[in-house]
């Protein structure tokens, strides 16, 4: 993030379970900052002042691109966008093949950053409480951090779907594990953040902080705010809550007279001291070959134009039992950047909702202003005579598309609506690839509940096609 931060990452690396770990230990891997002033935790606790509150701030940034990096790769190799074909290892097995249990290092990711970052907010939280800024710039920074825990729980929730997770994150490491809540009682925390996180910055004055440069139109409270309520649309959506995902949208940055490219950005460099985008991996990462196949034809017979613009044609690749001979090229340079949310996500969030409460021209329109402007292809045909199941697969197709290789939209979206079993996986049947709805949680989550285990501690089976 242009050499704003430290390139530390063993942390989340070297601890399985967020909750477990130590609150020292964690906080201490995750506030390393250097051009910050590298705060220790005693540092910022004991002496919050702006330099140390500003650099945990940043802290927070550097560990939350990191989540969104693994939920790009493997999120996106369970909905089968990509598969991860390292020529040794078991990435591919262990992510599209073998069973999945709380072993599992491409699961137990995702739960170790989100919640190691969420409990490092927490340490900004308390600590800001005793700093002497002015209570205007205490509510910008509150409204940061709580939008960042969010986006971090977020994570975990579209992971773990009907298992639920833990959030009472911040107890002594020694007290008896945090309680797993529902899935909807998980969501319920998520949006109630988002709205609390709404309220502190709207009262906001001002904040002590910096961001980088995917985040420069997003760099102020009030601007922020904008970003807060895209998440918050994303969240609505999620549960179904169709109506306050359109109050959230018409809050956020969504403009149909807006490049659909516009958004928030997660930066990556080739600095000193910064990292690079992880995905940038041309000797691990091939795409699922059904994008060609699925990519509808424009009025000149060439594919959608998103398939001609983000996938190549590399020579054919073999590992086991699956061959691709397609690649990415979204992230083809180091420090090309990962995606918060975009205006064309937002657009198509508004027609997924105006579909669900039956405003069908609503959601066509929207539909429509991405097709041609994204895809170039032709509008659908007016009248549209197609059932509601056709036009949601019609919108699919188009988040499909839009969205692909960015959050691992493609599995969290099939899994909602119930059409896991319908993504095409690449090789033979005896390949015997399975697809889940539902990571597990991490082995050293599970132990400290034996022997009542909940089921995200129990094997998951998932389902051959």
């Amino acid at each position: 993030m242009n050499g704003q931060f430290g390139s530390s990452r063993a942390g989340g690396r070297r601890r399985s379970a967020g909750l477990l770990a130590t609150l020292a230990a964690v906080s201490a891997c995750e506030l390393t900052v250097p051009d910050f002033n590298n705060p220790s935790v005693e540092d910022l606790q004991n002496n919050p002042n702006r330099a140390a509150l500003a650099a945990a701030a940043q802290g927070l940034l550097f560990s939350t691109r990191i989540t969104a990096g693994d939920m790009v790769m493997w999120v996106g190799a369970f909905g089968r966008e990509v598969y991860p074909m390292a020529p040794t290892g078991s990435a591919l097995p262990g992510s599209v093949r073998d069973p999945w249990d709380g072993t599992l290092w491409v699961g137990t990711q995702v739960w170790t950053e989100a919640y190691h970052n969420i409990r490092n907010a927490n340490l900004l939280l308390a600590a800001l409480e005793s700093s002497e800024l002015p209570e205007g710039e205490k509510a910008g920074v509150r409204g940061f951090a709580k939008t960042i825990q969010a986006y971090e729980f977020l994570h975990v929730a579209v992971t773990r779907r009907r298992l639920g997770a833990p959030v009472a994150v911040g107890a002594d490491p020694n007290d008896d594990p945090a309680p797993i809540v529902s899935e909807a009682e998980l969501y319920n925390h998520i949006a109630n953040l988002l709205d609390e996180a709404r309220s502190e910055l709207g009262s906001a004055a001002a904040w002590p902080l910096s961001v980088p440069g995917g985040l420069s139109d997003f760099d102020a409270p009030q601007s922020f705010l904008m970003l807060n309520r895209a998440l918050k649309a994303r969240t609505e959506v999620q549960r179904n809550n169709w109506s306050a995902a359109l109050q959230a949208l018409s809050e956020s940055f969504l403009d149909a007279d807006r490049a659909l490219d516009y958004g928030a950005y997660h930066d990556w460099s080739v600095n000193s001291g910064d990292m690079v985008n992880p995905a940038n991996r041309p000797d691990l990462l091939w795409a699922n070959t059904r994008f060609r196949d699925e990519a509808q034809l424009r009025a000149d017979g060439s594919r959608d134009m998103r398939f001609q613009d983000k996938f190549k044609v590399v020579p054919t690749y073999q590992l086991l039992e699956v061959a691709s001979d397609l690649q990415y090229t979204l992230y083809e340079n180091p420090g090309d950047p990962f995606v918060w949310v975009k205006n064309e996500e937002l657009v198509l969030l508004r027609a997924e909702a105006n579909l669900a409460m039956g405003d069908r021209d609503k959601a066509i329109e929207d539909i429509n202003l991405v097709r041609m402007a994204s895809g170039g292809l032709e509008p659908l045909p007016d009248p549209y005579t197609g059932t509601d199941a056709e036009l949601l697969n019609e919108l699919l197709y188009n988040k499909r598309f839009s969205l692909v290789f960015e959050w691992g939209h493609t599995w969290i979206d099939m899994n909602r609506y119930g059409k896991l079993m319908e993504i095409p996986v690449l090789g033979p049947p005896s390949a015997d690839q399975r697809l889940h709805d539902a990571m597990p949680y991490p082995l050293s989550e599970c132990l400290p509940r034996e022997p009542d285990v909940p089921a995200g501690c129990t094997p998951q089976p998932g389902f051959v096609p």
